[in-house]
Protein backbone atom coordinates (compact mmCIF):
# COMPACT_ATOMS: atom_id res chain seq x y z
CA UNK A 1 0.00 0.00 0.00
CA UNK A 2 1.34 3.35 -1.08
CA UNK A 3 1.44 6.12 1.47
CA UNK A 4 1.39 9.76 0.48
CA UNK A 5 4.13 11.64 2.13
CA UNK A 6 2.93 14.67 4.04
CA UNK A 7 4.77 17.92 3.23
CA UNK A 8 7.13 19.11 5.85
CA UNK A 9 6.40 22.36 7.75
CA UNK A 10 9.14 24.06 5.74
CA UNK A 11 7.48 23.13 2.45
CA UNK A 12 4.11 24.27 3.70
CA UNK A 13 5.58 27.62 4.68
CA UNK A 14 7.28 27.91 1.28
CA UNK A 15 4.04 27.16 -0.57
CA UNK A 16 2.16 29.65 1.55
CA UNK A 17 4.81 32.29 0.92
CA UNK A 18 4.71 31.66 -2.85
CA UNK A 19 0.90 31.89 -2.87
CA UNK A 20 0.93 35.16 -0.92
CA UNK A 21 3.66 36.55 -3.16
CA UNK A 22 1.74 35.72 -6.35
CA UNK A 23 -1.47 37.18 -4.88
CA UNK A 24 0.42 40.33 -3.87
CA UNK A 25 1.89 40.72 -7.35
CA UNK A 26 -1.55 40.31 -8.94
CA UNK A 27 -3.06 42.89 -6.58
CA UNK A 28 -0.20 45.32 -7.26
CA UNK A 29 -0.54 44.91 -11.03
CA UNK A 30 -4.31 45.38 -10.83
CA UNK A 31 -3.90 48.51 -8.71
CA UNK A 32 -1.18 49.81 -11.02
CA UNK A 33 -3.35 49.30 -14.12
CA UNK A 34 -6.35 51.03 -12.53
CA UNK A 35 -4.17 53.88 -11.25
CA UNK A 36 -2.51 54.35 -14.63
CA UNK A 37 -5.80 54.38 -16.51
CA UNK A 38 -7.37 56.83 -14.05
CA UNK A 39 -4.41 59.19 -14.24
CA UNK A 40 -4.15 58.89 -18.00
CA UNK A 41 -7.81 59.76 -18.50
CA UNK A 42 -7.30 62.99 -16.55
CA UNK A 43 -4.08 63.73 -18.44
CA UNK A 44 -5.70 63.01 -21.81
CA UNK A 45 -8.57 65.39 -21.07
CA UNK A 46 -6.21 68.13 -19.88
CA UNK A 47 -3.58 67.84 -22.61
CA UNK A 48 -5.95 67.20 -25.50
CA UNK A 49 -8.13 70.16 -24.58
CA UNK A 50 -5.03 72.34 -24.62
CA UNK A 51 -3.83 70.76 -27.87
CA UNK A 52 -7.23 71.20 -29.51
CA UNK A 53 -7.50 74.87 -28.52
CA UNK A 54 -3.95 75.52 -29.75
CA UNK A 55 -4.66 73.80 -33.08
CA UNK A 56 -7.81 75.85 -33.62
CA UNK A 57 -6.03 79.09 -32.73
CA UNK A 58 -3.24 78.31 -35.21
CA UNK A 59 -5.80 77.49 -37.90
CA UNK A 60 -7.77 80.70 -37.38
CA UNK A 61 -4.63 82.85 -37.13
CA UNK A 62 -3.31 81.38 -40.38
CA UNK A 63 -6.57 82.02 -42.19
CA UNK A 64 -6.93 85.59 -40.92
CA UNK A 65 -3.31 86.34 -41.83
CA UNK A 66 -4.03 85.26 -45.39
CA UNK A 67 -7.45 86.95 -45.52
CA UNK A 68 -7.26 90.15 -43.45
CA UNK A 69 -10.39 91.64 -45.05
CA UNK A 70 -12.59 88.59 -44.61
CA UNK A 71 -15.23 90.63 -42.76
CA UNK A 72 -16.05 92.56 -45.92
CA UNK A 73 -16.62 89.28 -47.77
CA UNK A 74 -18.82 87.72 -45.12
CA UNK A 75 -21.16 90.63 -44.62
CA UNK A 76 -22.35 93.06 -47.27
CA UNK A 77 -23.56 96.47 -46.15
CA UNK A 78 -25.57 98.59 -48.58
CA UNK A 79 -26.01 102.34 -48.04
CA UNK A 80 -28.69 104.73 -49.28
CA UNK A 81 -28.71 108.48 -48.65
CA UNK A 82 -25.96 108.13 -46.05
CA UNK A 83 -27.73 105.45 -44.03
CA UNK A 84 -27.46 101.69 -43.98
CA UNK A 85 -30.10 100.30 -46.27
CA UNK A 86 -29.45 96.57 -45.99
CA UNK A 87 -27.22 93.98 -44.35
CA UNK A 88 -26.74 90.54 -45.88
CA UNK A 89 -24.48 87.54 -45.48
CA UNK A 90 -22.56 86.03 -48.36
CA UNK A 91 -23.38 82.34 -47.91
CA UNK A 92 -20.68 81.21 -50.32
CA UNK A 93 -18.02 83.18 -48.42
CA UNK A 94 -19.26 81.82 -45.09
CA UNK A 95 -19.06 78.23 -46.32
CA UNK A 96 -15.61 78.82 -47.79
CA UNK A 97 -14.33 80.09 -44.43
CA UNK A 98 -15.87 77.13 -42.59
CA UNK A 99 -14.28 74.64 -44.97
CA UNK A 100 -10.85 76.23 -44.82
CA UNK A 101 -10.75 76.65 -41.04
CA UNK A 102 -12.01 73.13 -40.30
CA UNK A 103 -9.46 71.55 -42.66
CA UNK A 104 -6.63 73.57 -41.15
CA UNK A 105 -7.73 72.73 -37.60
CA UNK A 106 -7.92 69.01 -38.38
CA UNK A 107 -4.44 69.10 -39.94
CA UNK A 108 -2.97 70.89 -36.90
CA UNK A 109 -4.67 68.44 -34.51
CA UNK A 110 -3.16 65.47 -36.38
CA UNK A 111 0.26 67.09 -36.43
CA UNK A 112 0.30 68.09 -32.77
CA UNK A 113 -1.11 64.72 -31.66
CA UNK A 114 1.90 62.92 -33.14
CA UNK A 115 4.63 65.47 -32.41
CA UNK A 116 3.44 66.67 -29.01
CA UNK A 117 1.10 63.96 -27.73
CA UNK A 118 0.44 63.87 -24.00
CA UNK A 119 2.99 64.10 -21.22
CA UNK A 120 3.16 63.34 -17.53
CA UNK A 121 5.67 62.65 -14.78
CA UNK A 122 6.63 59.05 -14.10
CA UNK A 123 5.37 59.31 -10.54
CA UNK A 124 1.85 59.92 -11.82
CA UNK A 125 1.60 56.27 -12.82
CA UNK A 126 1.66 55.24 -9.16
CA UNK A 127 -1.66 56.94 -8.46
CA UNK A 128 -0.19 58.45 -5.29
CA UNK A 129 -0.84 62.16 -4.82
CA UNK A 130 2.57 62.74 -3.26
CA UNK A 131 4.28 61.40 -6.41
CA UNK A 132 2.11 63.05 -9.07
CA UNK A 133 4.78 65.53 -10.23
CA UNK A 134 7.84 63.46 -9.36
CA UNK A 135 10.22 61.78 -11.76
CA UNK A 136 11.23 62.26 -15.39
CA UNK A 137 8.71 63.37 -17.99
CA UNK A 138 7.09 60.62 -20.05
CA UNK A 139 5.60 61.47 -23.45
CA UNK A 140 3.00 59.27 -25.09
CA UNK A 141 1.81 59.60 -28.70
CA UNK A 142 -1.93 59.54 -29.25
CA UNK A 143 -4.23 58.96 -32.19
CA UNK A 144 -7.57 60.64 -32.56
CA UNK A 145 -10.53 61.05 -34.83
CA UNK A 146 -11.97 64.52 -34.85
CA UNK A 147 -15.07 66.39 -35.85
CA UNK A 148 -14.62 70.13 -36.36
CA UNK A 149 -17.44 72.58 -37.06
CA UNK A 150 -17.81 76.37 -37.18
CA UNK A 151 -20.59 78.78 -36.38
CA UNK A 152 -20.71 82.51 -37.13
CA UNK A 153 -22.62 85.11 -35.18
CA UNK A 154 -23.29 88.73 -36.05
CA UNK A 155 -24.12 91.27 -33.34
CA UNK A 156 -24.54 95.03 -33.06
CA UNK A 157 -23.38 97.32 -30.29
CA UNK A 158 -24.07 100.99 -29.78
CA UNK A 159 -20.91 103.11 -30.00
CA UNK A 160 -22.04 106.64 -29.36
CA UNK A 161 -24.14 109.19 -31.18
CA UNK A 162 -25.44 107.79 -34.48
CA UNK A 163 -22.77 105.05 -34.51
CA UNK A 164 -23.05 101.28 -34.28
CA UNK A 165 -20.33 98.63 -34.11
CA UNK A 166 -21.00 95.48 -36.09
CA UNK A 167 -19.18 92.39 -34.72
CA UNK A 168 -18.72 89.08 -36.51
CA UNK A 169 -17.52 86.24 -34.30
CA UNK A 170 -16.69 82.65 -35.17
CA UNK A 171 -16.95 79.76 -32.74
CA UNK A 172 -15.07 76.56 -33.59
CA UNK A 173 -16.28 73.34 -32.00
CA UNK A 174 -14.03 70.28 -31.77
CA UNK A 175 -15.02 66.78 -30.68
CA UNK A 176 -12.13 64.33 -30.32
CA UNK A 177 -12.17 60.58 -29.78
CA UNK A 178 -8.70 59.87 -28.43
CA UNK A 179 -6.85 56.54 -28.42
CA UNK A 180 -3.57 55.79 -26.63
CA UNK A 181 -1.20 52.81 -26.16
CA UNK A 182 -3.03 51.74 -22.96
CA UNK A 183 -6.25 51.07 -24.91
CA UNK A 184 -8.01 54.00 -23.30
CA UNK A 185 -10.67 55.72 -25.38
CA UNK A 186 -11.64 59.18 -24.22
CA UNK A 187 -13.91 61.83 -25.71
CA UNK A 188 -12.73 65.44 -25.45
CA UNK A 189 -14.79 68.46 -26.55
CA UNK A 190 -13.74 72.10 -26.84
CA UNK A 191 -15.12 75.35 -28.21
CA UNK A 192 -13.16 78.50 -29.03
CA UNK A 193 -14.60 81.86 -30.05
CA UNK A 194 -12.79 84.48 -32.14
CA UNK A 195 -13.80 87.94 -33.33
CA UNK A 196 -12.89 88.01 -37.00
CA UNK A 197 -14.36 91.34 -38.07
CA UNK A 198 -15.46 94.62 -36.52
CA UNK A 199 -17.03 97.46 -38.45
CA UNK A 200 -18.11 100.90 -37.22
CA UNK A 201 -21.30 101.95 -38.99
CA UNK A 202 -22.11 105.65 -39.07
CA UNK A 203 -25.79 106.40 -39.49
CA UNK A 204 -28.96 104.59 -38.64
CA UNK A 205 -29.10 100.82 -38.88
CA UNK A 206 -32.24 99.16 -40.21
CA UNK A 207 -34.27 96.91 -37.94
CA UNK A 208 -32.45 93.63 -37.52
CA UNK A 209 -34.42 90.64 -38.72
CA UNK A 210 -31.92 87.91 -37.82
CA UNK A 211 -30.48 87.47 -41.32
CA UNK A 212 -27.00 87.62 -39.84
CA UNK A 213 -27.74 86.08 -36.44
CA UNK A 214 -26.01 82.69 -36.48
CA UNK A 215 -24.99 80.87 -39.61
Amino acid sequence: MLCRKRPTPRRRRARKLITLTVAGIILCLTYFELAVKTQLRDIIIRDMQTLSERAVTLAVDDYLAENPDIGESLCRISFHDGSVAALSADTAAVNAVKTSVTKRAQAYIDELSHTQGISTRLGSFTGLVILLNVGPEVRLPVDSTQTVSCEFESTFEGAGLNQTVHHITMTVYVDLLVYNPFRIRQTVSTSSTFEIAQTVIVGSVPSYGGVLGSY
